[in-house]
């Protein structure tokens, strides 16, 4: 009986331990390090590449609706470049498929970053923090699978959410002075293993009602906050330091314990 009892708290422990990169959403309240970035993406590129290789012509109304629904996302190679004096940093990290860097040598490589290109703002959750559903959500890795950053946003109809996003990181984290260049409400916190970096920019959106008999849109103007939520591993942080890389203002230029 005792062994059985002990058999089941470390199966439900190694559940616990699995559940965030073997299900379909991050809850970010739970990340560690020990976050397997891959393996929360590998089927959902499965589902992109399949929906991508498939004929909407020859879909029923149906079918079609749900593939153009579907969230999409893709996976990129990530690469120290030479910034060449155009950043106050020797190297900089950036996809091996951007404009820039696609004629440029890699120094050499660095991970891999993957990303929502296409998703439904009011369907979709791939990230939640303390009752806040992000529908948006980039992750990248480094060469050896080790998690080092992730992006969450969103644009959002609730006055709560950013509220509620405070919140968490007030009770779970310490405030870190930064100097804020940007026109948005930005704010940076630190806990033993991450910086967490949340900005608000508050603006008015176009939303559409419907269409009348003629085509023309019925719509209004409503007040939407774009919230963006990233999250940094401090063992990056230094090592970007020790590379010489760049880092965004915003993290603390100190180094990391």
């Amino acid at each position: 009986m005792i062994k059985k009892i002990f058999s089941t708290v470390i199966l439900l422990n190694l559940f616990y331990a699995c559940q965030s990169q073997d299900s379909k959403v991050v809850l970010i309240d739970k990340l560690d390090k020990s976050f397997k970035v891959a393996q929360f993406y590998e089927p959902k590129l499965k589902k992109t590449d399949d929906l991508l290789s498939s004929d909407v012509k020859k879909m029923d109304k149906k079918a079609a609706k749900k593939a153009l629904e579907t969230a999409m996302f893709a996976k990129d190679t990530l690469a120290f470049y030479p910034s060449n004096g155009r950043l106050p940093s020797e190297f900089y990290v950036e996809s091996t498929n951007d404009w820039m860097s696609r004629k440029e040598k890699p120094v050499k490589y660095f991970g891999y970053a993957y990303s929502t290109v296409a998703y439904d703002e009011e369907k979709d959750t791939l990230a939640i923090l303390n009752k806040v559903a992000f529908p948006s959500l980039g992750m990248t890795e480094n060469n050896k699978g080790e998690f080092v950053y992730l992006v969450a946003t969103k644009t959002s109809k609730n006055k709560n959410d950013v509220a509620n996003i405070l919140s968490f990181l007030k009770k779970n984290c310490t405030r870190v002075n930064i100097e804020d260049q940007s026109s948005e409400k930005i704010s940076c916190w630190e806990d033993t293993n991450f910086y967490y970096v949340l900005s608000a920019t508050d603006e008015k959106k176009e939303e559409i009602l419907s269409y009348d008999l003629s085509g023309n849109k019925i719509s209004k103007m409503v007040d939407v906050t774009d919230i963006r939520l990233k999250i940094y591993s401090k063992d990056y942080v230094q090592t970007m330091r020790n590379e010489k890389a760049y880092l965004p203002d915003y993290l603390p230029n100190r180094k990391e314990k």
